[in-house]
């Protein structure tokens, strides 16, 4: 039995068709705070426990009979300003890394086997950072996958856990439970409508990327092929964000415009070297362009579609 923490949010919801496909056994766990529970619609089939990674009662539960953990359970507040405020931060800490204590301390008494979702977001600015390149957390969020991330190593070191964790890149894509609040999924949505994509300082600020269904197929290769107690950067491409817009103003609609902002500067650039997470096997299904046509296809399926139920895999 698989289980998958957070798993009716972007990532998860993948995870979960591809599961469904292969006649996989798994349960989804999520309190649905911080995702759409129509996304729960179309997976008519799933184990789904409705349960809370802080409630170390709802673990207890959703462990049962489980040999295999994807924990992507996390907090990351969508509304700007959130991050300033001192009992965010606290959520953040709560969720991203007590949280993930509970999961490692269950795991450890059932000798399950833990896939841990971080982020490049750890390594805060530079460019063509490895997994032992110094991280440099820049914000709440970075900070707690870090400590999070941490505390993964010292289990994995203590208690000879089979532990693996993924540094994903940012991730973009049509998913059921797709977010808009990322850059490339938010641009692309602007262009289908004609808008403006709006570009902070000159936009040569660097971001690595990958395509959602690879994130998915990342965390289930790396299970078999990753070793344990390692780190692994995740991204199939790094670009700056000019090239990230005039990708979409090319592949999505040459009509708009790019506007650039120039009184607000990017919060940071980093890209990063996935070499490592490559050498063990992993070949990703989509580049940049073809995964950007492939959500601007689905985007416009779903706006032709009478429902969800409409939708094809």
């Amino acid at each position: 039995m698989i289980l998958i923490t957070g798993g009716n949010g972007y990532i998860g919801t993948e995870i979960a068709r591809i599961l469904l496909k292969k006649r996989e056994d798994f349960r989804i766990m999520d309190n649905l705070s911080g995702s759409n529970p129509l996304n729960l619609l179309y997976l008519n089939q799933i184990d789904f426990f409705w349960g809370d990674v802080r409630n170390k009662e709802d673990l207890k539960s959703a462990f049962k009979d489980v040999e295999i953990v994807i924990h992507l359970a996390a907090n990351l507040p969508t509304t700007p300003g959130l991050l300033d405020r001192v009992e965010e931060v606290a959520k953040i800490e709560d969720i991203n890394y007590f949280g993930t204590l509970n999961v490692l301390e269950e795991a450890r008494k059932r000798d399950a086997t833990l896939i841990f979702a971080s982020t490049c977001n750890v390594y805060g600015v530079g460019e063509n950072l490895t997994e032992g390149s110094k991280p440099n957390p820049l914000n709440p969020y970075a900070e707690s996958k870090l400590k999070a991330e941490r505390a993964c190593i010292e289990y994995a070191e203590n208690y000879s856990m089979d532990i693996k964790i993924l540094r994903l890149a940012s991730v973009y894509g049509f998913s059921h439970g797709v977010r808009f609040n990322l850059v490339v999924n938010y641009f692309v949505l602007r262009g289908l409508l004609g808008y403006k994509l709006a570009v902070f300082g000159n936009g040569s600020n660097w971001r690595p990327f990958i395509h959602v269904y690879d994130a998915a197929m990342a965390f289930l290769h790396i299970l078999d092929n990753g070793k344990k107690g390692e780190i692994y950067n995740a991204a199939e491409s790094n670009l700056r964000i000019i090239d990230v817009a005039k990708t979409v103003k090319e592949k999505v609609n040459p009509k708009i415009e790019i506007e650039f902002i120039r009184e607000i500067k990017p919060e940071f650039s980093y890209s990063v070297d996935s070499s490592k997470f490559f050498n063990s096997g992993f070949n990703p299904k989509y580049d940049f362009e073809s995964g950007i046509v492939h959500l601007a296809n689905r985007l416009m399926n779903l706006k032709q579609s009478k429902s969800v139920a409409d939708l094809h895999f």
